[in-house]
């Protein structure tokens, strides 16, 4: 996959020099991050490898997680640095609070509270004696909240703004480096060790909700959005770990809208399914490394958002295999979002499609459709059935009861996690017991079907 990502690596790295040039010139900090005219000159400088930096095993990273594809530190949702710990940037800490190099066991100072030093602060930033806000808007992450509106991540736990509704960095909350937000962009102002997450632009992706978005509170068994609310996905349902609706990451290839690292990953994209025909490319502007999957040329290609027969929810009925209300091109992947297929397919023996190319699940009959090979484009066939800990992913519904997909932002290639727990939203079940937050167990599976 080395050839697919030779542009991300690239852009990780002007990432990581960015951030060293930060980390090396913050020595007279307070928190050892950053300039403040009301901090205390300190020499202190962790050890460890700060979030966005190179790294070979997780044990280099302050956060303690490497990420193996793109081979940088970043912050695994639902982990953080305990109080001692070494640190770069409050992010890290649990308490979000990194002061002279380590992260502190008292909680980070709310936004327009006293403070003496950048560290102390949940913005990262004092000036004049008060923790200034990183976003006017809304509540960063680590701020006291009152509820959920008050918090950029949208989710408000035990009176502090929680970072991890989802599995990525929410629109508006802070970040120190792209892939760590759901939208694709971290804006770091000049001069800043903390920036907030955005929508990374992209022209004729349009501005639906990227995968990992919250689209909703938390979940308490009642009715979903229509149609999967503003999510690109058409999926916003429950994120296992937290209950929280979220836009689901898609089985297979992007559609429209969706985050990527490469043309690779949309679906329609060249060397994929109807390729030649919609010549989707992911959307990029400036030196972004991530973009979005444009809407094309042509027809809607296998993967993309489609109307079903029976019901439209206002997507498309072009289908490049074929109009959906003349044939039957249009089925539910294994998260309930309606997909354009290669071609029409007859799901009396699933068996039957093993092996065979797919651009989703919707045609491999319900059977995970995921990555293999090491070539630079990817190539997704019909899998057997549930993948387990260590095998290819594209979305948490692959992978065996309780275990998570874990998928860098941009791409389509995850591995599924080691350490099971219940089920998330479309994972196998016996009973509703085995769901994660209220979900019920239907068929066999977690959730609803989005209609």
């Amino acid at each position: 996959m080395q050839g697919r990502h030779m542009k991300w690596a690239l852009a990780v790295a002007a990432v990581a020099a960015t951030l060293a040039a930060i980390l090396l010139g913050g020595c007279e900090s307070s928190d050892g991050v950053g300039a403040s005219s009301d901090a205390a000159a300190d020499s202190t400088v962790a050890d460890c490898t700060a979030t966005g930096l190179s790294c070979v095993l997780g044990d280099e990273c302050c956060s303690g997680y490497c990420d193996e594809l793109y081979g940088v530190c970043g912050r695994e949702p639902g982990s953080c640095v305990e109080a001692g710990g070494e640190c770069h940037f409050g992010t890290e800490c649990c308490s979000f609070s990194c002061v002279e190099a380590r992260c502190s066991a008292t909680q980070c100072v709310s936004d327009s509270e006293p403070c003496e030093g950048d560290g102390q602060c949940c913005s990262g930033r004092c000036d004049q004696g008060s923790c200034q806000p990183l976003n006017p808007d809304c509540r960063t992450s680590g701020n006291s909240c009152g509820a959920d509106a008050d918090c950029c991540s949208g989710f408000c736990l035990e009176g502090r703004c929680d970072p991890a509704p989802s599995f990525c960095t929410q629109s508006g909350d802070a970040c120190t480096a792209d892939f760590e937000c759901c939208g694709g962009l971290c804006d770091v102002a000049s001069g800043a060790t903390l920036g907030t997450c955005a929508l990374v632009p992209a022209g004729g992706a349009g501005g639906c909700l990227s995968a990992g978005e919250v689209c909703g509170g938390l979940y308490d068994g009642g009715e979903l959005p229509t149609c999967g609310g503003e999510c690109c996905s058409r999926a916003c349902q429950p994120f296992g770990p937290t209950g929280m609706l979220i836009c689901q990451p898609p089985s297979g290839c992007r559609p429209t809208g969706e985050l990527c690292a490469s043309d690779a990953d949309c679906c329609g994209s060249e060397g994929s399914p109807d390729g030649d025909t919609a010549q989707v490319t992911c959307s990029k502007e400036g030196d972004n490394p991530l973009g979005r999957c444009d809407a094309g040329n042509a027809c809607t290609p296998a993967g993309g958002i489609c109307r079903l027969q029976s019901i439209s929810c206002n997507a498309n009925a072009n289908c490049c295999a074929g109009n959906v209300l003349q044939h039957d091109t249009c089925k539910l992947d294994s998260l309930g979002i309606p997909r354009c297929l290669i071609a029409e397919i007859d799901c009396t023996d699933p068996s039957e499609y093993l092996g065979q190319p797919c651009a989703t699940s919707a045609d491999c009959c319900g059977l995970p459709c995921t990555e293999v090979g090491d070539g630079e484009l990817p190539t997704l066939v019909c899998g057997e059935g549930c993948v387990g800990s260590g095998g290819s992913c594209t979305t948490t519904a692959d992978c065996c009861q309780g275990l998570p997909c874990v998928i860098p932002a941009g791409s389509t290639q995850g591995t599924c996690g080691d350490e099971p727990t219940c089920s998330s939203y479309g994972q196998e079940c016996t009973i509703d017991d085995d769901c994660c937050n209220s979900m019920r167990c239907i068929d066999g599976l977690c959730g609803q079907i989005v209609q």
